[in-house]
């Protein structure tokens, strides 16, 4: 049986232009790949860019502004590519005093930060401060401001009270009078003494009512009356009960 004839196989055809367009772009992708790495390793370098001016804008009244940069110095590392300027927003943010705080980079060579501090509202407990949004904190004992009423209340109740007070006094501003001291109880029960040592009693009920009971009254109990107002309890439905003691000569 006769044999078929083998068949030649395909020469290999090379086209060069193309391969050399291929290899010119591994050799640009490595050379873009290396200078890239040089890049990244260059930012790396402190001594590049330094951050050498720290300013701290805001209205910064009880907290010492050699404080808050002794307390982020530590934090200022790198150089203005490689600082961590959310970890330093973080760190400012845990300063008692701190209520907000933004961190940005100047060009070249400058860390912005702008600083609000809490508006302190009263002394909250013992120790410690409450502001005007109802957030306890403690500052340092001589950064501790006077003059300040004293607000007392449960754990969790800071809001509660913080708000309360703005509201009655508001109110009694009306008088003249002013609040001293004021202490929400476990039972949620509201009392107060007042400026001019008058304690006021609102118990956990009807308090708005209440106090304006006493905002009418009070004009009519100041008057003509024998022995001076020590104490007003308002726990009633309608009415008050006044306690008062005789003037000394």
């Amino acid at each position: 049986m006769a044999r078929k004839p083998r068949k030649n196989p395909k020469k290999l055809i090379v086209d060069w232009r193309l391969a050399g367009r291929w290899m010119l772009g591994l050799c640009l992708f490595a050379v873009m790949g290396t200078g890239g790495l040089w890049v990244f390793v260059k930012l790396q370098d402190p001594t590049l860019l330094p951050v050498r001016v720290v300013r701290i804008d805001g209205r910064v009244i009880h907290m010492e502004r050699g404080r808050l940069e002794q307390s982020l110095g530590g934090l200022i590392q790198g150089n203005y590519f490689t600082l961590d300027v959310e970890a330093l927003r973080r760190a400012a943010k845990r300063l008692p005093w701190v209520e907000q705080v933004t961190v940005r980079r100047v060009w070249p060579d400058t860390l912005r930060m702008w600083v609000q501090e809490k508006d302190p509202l009263a002394r909250w407990g013992k120790s410690r401060l409450i502001s005007t949004r109802g957030v306890a904190f403690q500052p340092r004992p001589e950064e501790m401001p006077t003059g300040l009423p004293r607000l007392f209340g449960p754990d969790g109740t800071e809001r509660k009270v913080a708000a309360g007070y703005q509201r009655m006094q508001r109110q009694l501003a009306a008088l003249g009078l002013g609040i001293e001291r004021l202490r929400l109880n476990a039972r949620q029960a509201w009392w107060m003494k007042l400026d001019n040592g008058l304690e006021l009693h609102l118990g956990n009920q009807d308090t708005e009512n209440r106090l304006q009971r006493f905002i009418r009254a009070y004009p009519r109990l100041i008057q003509d009356q024998p022995g001076i107002l020590t104490a007003i309890d308002l726990r009633y439905t309608n009415g008050l009960a006044a306690r008062r003691k005789k003037e000394t000569t």
